[in-house]
């Protein structure tokens, strides 16, 4: 289900940060309280902030017992931030999924990482190499806009999870990628109801592709929605990378 309205303008694109972490993600910092986060929203001028903390395989955490944990805390907040509980939820592999499809759905926000590749617990494909990686890639995606779990697909084709790349064979991942094979996947992706994140750390390290990826997500009419992927609280306001992010898009 889409949960911002389909824009591409960029300056109504940062009022809704959808990927924030709060202390329910080990990798946040002790700041990241649901209050101190609201505030920071406030601040920021933001319309929605999601909190998507982490769900992977294995990891010892029961994201539904969190939302519900959330959602209760948020009971005593009077705030004009639209706040939704989510998570980052995570396709490990092709048909692989981290949680029941029942927690999915009963999330404000189901938003899927598919590419922590950097994780033990993640399948690898057989082929090692760049065109590898993009074609399994393609295919955790293509699986997974087919059960209609995923709201949002978070940090899209981001290499920076693979640190056994260096930063050539990164953006070479994502060169292998065709523009037959994105702009198919994106429409897949809109027609499953499904948003896609301009994660700001990946839309700023690989422009080439970024402008690549806004152009045809424009040209084909997908819903984008902005991510900070922010684990601390000056992370949670967008503002500070738009200029950067609009001047790719216009370059």
């Amino acid at each position: 289900m889409f949960m911002t309205e389909k824009t591409f303008d960029f300056d109504e694109i940062i009022k809704n940060n959808m990927h924030t972490h709060s202390v329910f993600s080990k990798c946040a910092k002790p700041e990241m309280t649901l209050e101190n986060m609201i505030r920071k929203a406030e601040e920021c001028g933001l319309e929605t902030l999601a909190v998507t903390d982490h769900s992977d395989p294995g990891d010892d955490i029961d994201t539904y017992a969190n939302y519900l944990l959330l959602k209760q805390r948020l009971k005593g907040f009077d705030t004009p931030v639209r706040v939704l509980i989510g998570a980052e939820l995570s396709a490990y592999g092709i048909g692989k999924y981290a949680e029941p499809y029942e927690v999915d759905r009963a999330l404000d926000f189901a938003s899927y990482a598919h590419i922590h590749y950097h994780l033990d617990c993640w399948e690898q494909p057989e082929d090692r190499s760049p065109r590898g990686y993009a074609e399994h890639e393609l295919a955790v995606l293509d699986a997974l806009l087919k059960t209609g779990r995923a709201d949002n697909i978070a940090h899209p084709f981001s290499p920076c999870k693979m640190p056994f790349f260096n930063e050539a064979e990164k953006a070479a991942t994502l060169a292998a990628i065709t523009d037959n094979e994105l702009g198919d996947i994106l429409e897949k992706g809109e027609r499953a109801q499904c948003s896609w994140e301009i994660h700001s750390p990946t839309f700023l390290c690989f422009p080439e592709f970024s402008k690549r990826f806004w152009n045809l997500g424009r040209e084909i009419g997908v819903h984008f929605c902005l991510g900070t992927d922010a684990h601390r609280l000056a992370d949670l306001d967008p503002r500070p990378t738009a200029e950067r992010m609009k001047n790719i898009v216009k370059s």
